[in-house]
């Protein structure tokens, strides 16, 4: 796939008028979805812990890279295709994960449409544990293109152990497992409007739909939301692995 044939897609759709739906800048694009969502989900998305300074540094260090273009040596066939763990993907680029993606969505089900893009464009996803559909949903929307599971590990060993077993079953490739979040992150944003999206029950699909994950509740999760949510507390974040 040539990624660079989608601006002489949008040129080309120009002769007739049509002009693109999307922006082209990503502070345009960012500011579209600002005001597409409510405030506190906004705020979730784009917020940071602390003074969010690790956040802007981070953002800083990647604006130091760049692209040097090599001259006279015929690039007329790109190929930005790279080796991973055995697999040929079109790009060096991976779908991040996000937690809150299926809320992004005017419909809910925003890891579905990540999933489909993912899809159409060959550009492997990282599925969040924090999905608002099953982790099986999502994959079976990926088509060919290949998906990694990215795995919260619980302090329940049992429920990890379903959960790596439940994306290995869907056709997931690989397990991305996150060591970071032993507790949440002071978020001044989130925390300015009593915001956090999984104790109202939010993008907590894949525990409600694991069956280690039921079985610890005295209700299933249909007849008792918060005591679902209660119980994901209770097992959420583990600082020891091994």
């Amino acid at each position: 796939m040539a990624f660079s044939d989608y601006q002489l897609e949008i040129y080309f759709q120009g002769l007739s008028g049509v002009l693109p739906a999307l922006p082209m800048a990503f502070a345009e694009l960012e500011a579209k979805a600002q005001a597409a969502m409510s405030p506190s989900m906004w705020s979730y998305v784009a917020g940071g812990a602390g003074d969010e300074r690790t956040q802007r540094v981070n953002a800083t260090a990647f604006e130091q890279w760049g692209l040097m273009p090599r001259m006279f040596v015929g690039a007329s066939e790109r190929d930005l295709s790279v080796e991973l763990f055995g697999m040929t993907l079109p790009s060096p680029a991976l779908l991040a994960p996000v937690g809150v993606i299926g809320l992004c969505a005017q419909d809910g089900h925003g890891d579905l449409a990540t999933a489909r893009a993912a899809a159409r464009t060959g550009v492997p996803m990282i599925a969040s544990t924090m999905s608002a559909d099953p982790m099986e949903q999502v994959a079976a929307e990926l088509g060919d293109t290949p998906g990694f599971f990215q795995l919260y590990t619980p302090t329940d060993r049992e429920l990890a152990a379903s959960f790596v077993h439940r994306a290995e079953a869907a056709g997931f490739k690989g397990i991305v497992v996150t060591l970071d979040t032993w507790i949440p992150g002071w978020r001044p944003r989130d925390l300015a409007s009593s915001n956090f999206p999984f104790l109202r029950g939010l993008c907590l699909a894949n525990y409600t739909s694991d069956p280690v994950f039921r079985a610890s509740l005295a209700q299933p999760p249909e007849e008792n939301p918060q005591g679902a949510v209660l119980r994901w507390a209770q097992i959420f974040g583990n600082p020891k692995i091994a």
